[in-house]
């Protein structure tokens, strides 16, 4: 919840300074991941449409994004002036222990949970209950910490009036609109109020005799019970995440089951009320995801990078000595043949990000002229057959065909796709590339009969940086091409999908139409 800055890779005009800037940036843009841009902006867009204050923060503490929620709440509408004065919306007598809590937090790496108060933007101070959750890579270091703050002001005050009267707790539970249940000191449901069996579906005489944990999901059931039993044992508040079946809904919802326990002197039992945390835990487990996408980015663009410099790095090394008439100079051709190879490399690597780059920012431009399709389209069979000889590619076109495009974009879309191709098929089998023309569009595809695409993975393929898991060990690339072509082929208000099964082989199809929206 304190300042932190944003990040966002600049690529130079130049090709000398887009490769020196791909140097220096590379890494920025991996883990920045322009603030979970691109398909990670459903995270956004999910957390902005959840009813609760959402926020980020590095492993220093230090916030990174704050959701929507927040910015209506508190009627400050920049991020830098919202971080600077987020402790200062914290109730005076709540921020001394929330500014001993968040230290503590990032030092010990524990979860915290605190109950606290933040002024709206009319100046009234509302209850809500943070929650502060640290994310682990694989090596176990912490590299996000997600905060949620949510409204529980009506049940603070219904806890702590229910607690001073019982005549008071009936009257306030029959018309509040959070599900409240009391049990008595025995540990039997004694009571549930008219918003809990909405939500839940079922009815004061079931509840009162039934199974307590019939609803909850059976892969928390063990765990709640046990930490039930222990915290009621103490007396102590419960404060219990699980999933509990929603009626409404008809699905396992997680829920903050919150819950003070009664003394009247003597212990009564306990006074509880569930919170619906369903979205909150969809933001958390979405951004778990984002952070392992960008760690495997980061494995694999290292790897992809260190193959061609080692190569390239052995044989300027071998030059020199050939130079320095160490080795005969006949072999210097092959040495040199192969050093220019792995430039290549580097560079389609770098023209990636930058086009990743330039569609992140909007600055893409299209160059549109009128051409022959399929006279392109031999040519990029062509220029593909040149560095997969392994492969036949064969050509089912129909008549001329003259399209309104971008070139050497659509012509990019088309060798992607047939690269792909042959990259997940076995060596020597077919390539089938289709050309259909109807009235208003064409449409080019690309079969082949490759490992196939499991249909779960499917839906993420055009995403950026996105690998099918099975084959991002064995088959090089940084997961870019598809999600380049994608984002070219809609710029043209054309469509890109796939038909495939796993082990049988895939067809990847884009269409453009015959006037390009013009």
């Amino acid at each position: 919840m304190s300042e932190a800055s944003s990040k966002k890779v600049n690529f130079a005009s130049t090709k000398s300074d887009e490769a020196e800037s791909f140097a220096v940036e590379a890494n920025d843009l991996v883990w920045t991941n322009n603030e979970f841009g691109g398909s990670d902006n459903r995270f956004r867009f999910l957390a902005d449409a959840i009813p609760h204050k959402v926020w980020t923060s590095g492993p220093d503490g230090k916030a990174t994004y704050y959701n929507q929620g927040w910015y209506d709440y508190t009627g400050i509408y920049n991020f830098a002036e919202l971080r600077k004065n987020i402790w200062d919306i914290l109730y005076p007598e709540d921020r001394e222990a929330a500014e001993t809590l968040y230290p503590r937090a990032l030092q010990t790496g524990e979860e915290t949970v605190v109950e606290h108060r933040f002024r709206r933007h009319d100046g009234v101070y509302r209850w809500h209950l943070t929650r502060f959750i640290p994310h682990r890579n694989e090596k176990g270091d912490i590299v996000v910490w997600v905060g949620t703050s949510t409204d529980i002001h009506e049940q603070k005050l219904a806890q702590q009036a229910l607690q001073a009267s019982e005549a008071h707790f009936k009257a306030l539970t029959f018309y509040n609109s959070l599900p409240i249940w009391r049990m008595d000191a025995l540990g039997e449901l004694s009571f549930v109020n008219d918003a809990w069996r909405a939500w839940s579906g079922v009815e004061m005489e079931e509840a009162m005799t039934g199974d307590p944990v019939s609803r909850i999901h059976p892969d928390d059931r063990e765990r709640v019970t046990r930490e039930f039993q222990a915290l009621f044992a103490e007396k102590l508040p419960m404060e219990l995440k699980l999933r509990y079946k929603n009626a409404e809904k008809d699905e396992y919802r997680w829920i903050l089951d919150n819950a003070h326990p009664v003394f009247n002197p003597g212990f009564d039992g306990y006074i509880g009320t569930m919170t619906d945390i369903h979205e909150q835990e969809q933001s958390r487990l979405t951004i778990q995801q984002l952070v392992k996408k960008k760690d495997n980015f980061l494995a694999i663009a290292s790897h992809e990078l260190k193959t061609p410099i080692t190569s390239m790095k052995a044989s300027l090394q071998i030059l020199d000595k050939i130079i320095s008439g160490k080795y005969s100079p006949e072999k210097s051709g092959s040495f040199i043949s192969m050093a220019n190879k792995q430039v290549d490399k580097l560079m389609a690597i770098v023209a990636d990000l930058l086009d990743v780059s330039k569609i992140q920012s909007g600055k893409m431009q299209l160059n549109k002229t009128s051409y022959d399709f399929n006279e392109s389209l031999n040519e990029c069979v062509t220029e593909t057959m040149l560095h997969e000889p392994a492969h036949q590619i064969f050509v089912s076109e129909t008549g001329p065909v003259t399209i309104t495009a971008d070139k050497l974009r659509i012509e990019q879309v088309i060798v992607n796709l047939l690269s792909n191709a042959i990259k997940y098929s076995p060596s020597g089998s077919p390539i089938q590339l289709i050309i259909e023309q109807k009235s208003t569009e064409i449409k080019c595809s690309v079969a082949d009969q490759g490992i196939g695409i499991p249909a779960e993975q499917q839906p993420f393929l055009f995403d950026r940086f996105y690998r099918v898991d099975d084959s991002s060990t064995v088959f090089p690339g940084l997961g870019l091409g598809l999600y380049i072509s994608s984002e070219i082929v809609k710029k043209h208000n054309g469509k890109i999908g796939l038909f495939s099964d796993a082990g049988q082989g895939s067809t990847f199809w884009f269409t453009l139409p015959l006037n390009n929206g013009q």
